[in-house]
């Protein structure tokens, strides 16, 4: 039986400005986005209607502990899950009489600021594009299909740097990174998006002007210094423990900039290399073992 594998990697907002809000309520951001080397994992198999197993250290998390069969893997009987969501809006925008079997191995912690959900259902759009033999470059208008399931779904689609503007409706291609080298950081507290956005009360920030297209380490770390996430105020004020993982980032050596991820509580320090991040996540796992630490690259 064919089967389609898809990689749902993490979602980096390097920077996070809020620039205004819409007459409907909905923020419009300005922010720097990349992508990691960790991610979650989908197995899409063809079948005549869409079911979702959720498994991975974080699957319980998502489906619910009481949907645990004997096999460590859990059923989400969720339509509102994103990923059924876009498998079933895909299956309706296509018109096609096709469903899939879809098992989600589900590493990311959920509600964390790194789109976990938004990946997800991204790549359920590309996993099921190739199980149908569909190319994407002939589809109109997939972006606003994957902008009805989320705002984030559009960004996570191109999995490349990108610049992310309005409410997620308008992408720019960004600027060509060197490999940023990296440890991720969440300390198990989810964080309501909507709640942090009200905490914001109003505050919003003019966008700094964007990196030239190649752009060099230092001239990221100083934009980054200078743009920074208009959310990571607000969100340490809700959790402080948000506070506590970016300055255990900072404390480490040879950290080049420790910061929010999204609407957090995931955080995200730069190292100058790739040893130094590893050394870095593992002195952090080894005093807070608590929390979600990982090594990953940025690009």
């Amino acid at each position: 039986m064919k089967q389609i594998i898809e990689f749902a990697p993490a979602k980096i907002n390097l920077s996070l400005q809020v620039t205004g809000q819409r007459g409907d309520g909905y923020h419009l951001l300005k922010s720097l986005v990349v992508f990691a080397n960790i991610g979650d994992q989908l197995f899409i198999e063809p079948s005549s209607d869409f079911s979702l197993q959720v498994t991975g250290p974080f699957g319980s998390d998502l489906a619910g502990a009481s949907d645990h069969e004997a096999r460590n893997y859990w059923i989400s009987r969720d339509d509102d899950n994103l990923v059924i969501k876009a498998a079933r809006k895909l299956q309706k925008f296509l018109g096609v009489d096709k469903g899939a079997t879809i098992t989600l191995e589900k590493n990311l912690p959920i509600s964390s600021g790194i789109g976990g959900g938004s990946a997800d259902a991204a790549a359920t759009i590309r996993g099921l594009l190739r199980l149908w033999n569909v190319d994407p470059e002939a589809i109109d208008n997939l972006d606003n299909l994957a902008l009805e399931i989320g705002a984030d779904v559009p960004v996570c689609l191109r999995e490349r740097s990108s610049w992310m503007e309005g409410v997620g409706d308008v992408l720019k291609t960004g600027p060509r990174l060197p490999d940023l080298f990296c440890v991720l950081v969440n300390p198990g507290c989810p964080v309501s998006t909507p709640q942090i956005f009200r905490e914001l009360k109003g505050q919003f920030s003019q966008a700094v002007p964007e990196l030239p297209k190649t752009c060099y380490l230092p001239e990221l770390i100083d934009y980054l210094n200078f743009s920074g996430n208009d959310l990571a105020a607000p969100a340490q004020r809700l959790e402080p423990i948000i506070s506590d993982s970016i300055r255990s980032l900072k404390d480490r050596p040879d950290c080049l900039f420790a910061g929010m991820s999204g609407s957090g509580a995931t955080c995200y320090g730069l190292y100058e290399g790739q040893v130094a991040a590893r050394m870095a996540a593992a002195e952090i796992r080894n005093t807070r073992k608590e929390w979600w630490v990982q090594p990953a690259v940025l690009s």
